[in-house]
């Protein structure tokens, strides 16, 4: 007797540590969230999900696009490997600067201290992780207060990118940047590579003003606070860079390249001087054909089926703002497909898909009425590529009419009044 007490003494002494590791997992069902894991729990459906999955399974609907898996965050053998101060560099800094992939982009100058470790909890739990994240005192939990762009910074960049912006050397240090650098490909895609997350950017030339994306992304959260376009921290000089590479990018498929400005059609539009305010009346018409703010949010008025536009004229060039009026499903912006969704009790659902959790889908119907379809109803789903907004304008209006709401559409900038950067 003596003899088997020794025994399981020595097997519990040494074996004991593993048995205190298994103890900090457990299927997560069973666990309740803490206030900073779901604080952390929708961060991580904004920011994360897309490419690491709803339940961290690396599963995301952007996974599929990368080059390298995203990590399974929910593994246990993930779980392991990594500590908690790890974890945090890896979201805080991003992955080139740990030794990671460069497509994990950095997320220090975008979100407060407090926010990275409520990610870094709710991951823990994603694994089951039932012991209680250790949280460094006085955190930071002010979001970082990055410098906007300024009137003055536009006018210095215009008048440079006149001079020096097609530089070739300049374009290749861009093209570094956007496709080895920096976690760009991470979410937009160039020719056929790259994530599905932001707009396509094989036709940036065509649809944005280059003062367009060097504002924006240089700090993106001017303009939209909770874009899922991470503030990446870029310096004055990489902007310009990437700027002139992607103005200069000619995709290697040739129709998805080409502008339509050339063709007879468009030009039948630019040619005519368009009334602002008649344009802003048909934009506004409730009886009207168009109808247009029936769907489409500019400042405080308007529907939430389509883009806002409060200031689609300083994001987006005039040959592009056209073409998104007479033929809007050749580029659908990049959150605003349609989705089909069949349910198990074969009804048809379609609409624009909004957010998406581990219960289900939320949409916008095109009434604009908010729906949620749980995953259990659904049997499948389906993204449209045919856009919700109709496509026979050209038929219905009048040429006088589209060149005078596009005269509108080109009334709302965006005013900047922010100190300069440069």
């Amino acid at each position: 007797m003596r003899y088997l007490l020794v025994i399981f003494f020595l097997i519990f002494t040494f074996y004991s540590p593993l048995f205190a590791d298994e103890s900090k997992y457990s299927s997560n069902d069973t666990l309740a969230l803490s206030k900073s894991q779901k604080k952390g729990k929708l961060l991580f459906l904004h920011y994360c999900a897309h490419c690491h999955g709803n339940k961290g399974g690396g599963d995301g609907f952007n996974a599929e696009f990368l080059d390298k898996d995203p990590a399974e965050l929910s593994s246990q053998k993930f779980q392991e490997k990594i500590s908690n101060k790890k974890l945090f560099r890896v979201i805080n800094e991003g992955g080139a600067k740990v030794k990671k992939s460069h497509l994990m982009p950095s997320f220090g100058s975008t979100l407060s201290e407090e926010e990275i470790w409520s990610l870094v909890a709710y991951v823990r739990y994603l694994g089951g992780w039932k012991i209680k994240v250790k949280v460094p005192k006085k955190l930071n939990t002010k979001r970082p207060n990055n410098t906007a762009i300024s009137k003055a910074d536009i006018d210095f960049f215009s008048r440079w990118f006149s001079a020096e912006g097609t530089e070739s050397n300049l374009i290749k240090v861009g093209e570094s940047l956007v496709i080895n650098k920096k976690s760009c490909l991470g979410c937009h895609q160039l020719n056929d590579e790259g994530g599905r997350v932001g707009p396509n950017l094989n036709r940036s030339g065509f649809n944005y003003p280059p003062a367009w994306i060097y504002t924006w992304i240089l700090n993106p959260q001017t303009f939209r606070p909770n874009t899922k376009m991470p503030h990446l921290h870029l310096s004055p000089k990489e902007a310009r860079a990437i700027t002139s590479f992607l103005i200069s990018f000619e995709p290697d498929n040739e129709e998805e390249g080409s502008d339509l400005a050339d063709s007879v059609e468009l030009n039948k539009y630019l040619s005519i001087k368009g009334d602002s305010k008649r344009g802003e009346t048909i934009f506004k018409d409730p009886e009207g054909i168009a109808n247009c703010a029936k769907c489409h949010l500019v400042k405080t008025d308007g529907g939430s089926v389509g883009p806002v536009l409060s200031f689609i004229g300083t994001s987006r060039t005039r040959e592009f703002l056209l073409e998104s009026i007479i033929d809007p499903s050749r580029v659908i912006t990049s959150g605003f497909n349609t989705i089909m969704i069949l349910t198990k009790n074969r009804k048809f659902i379609t609409g624009i898909k909004i957010n998406e959790d581990e219960s289900g889908l939320y949409i916008v119907d095109k009434n604009g009425k908010e729906l949620h379809v749980p995953l259990d109803k659904i049997k499948k789903s389906k993204v449209q590529k045919i856009s919700t907004m109709p496509g026979n304008f050209k038929d219905l209006l009048s040429t006088q009419d589209i060149a005078d709401i596009l005269a509108y559409l080109e009334t709302l900038t965006f005013s900047l009044m922010a100190p300069s950067v440069n």
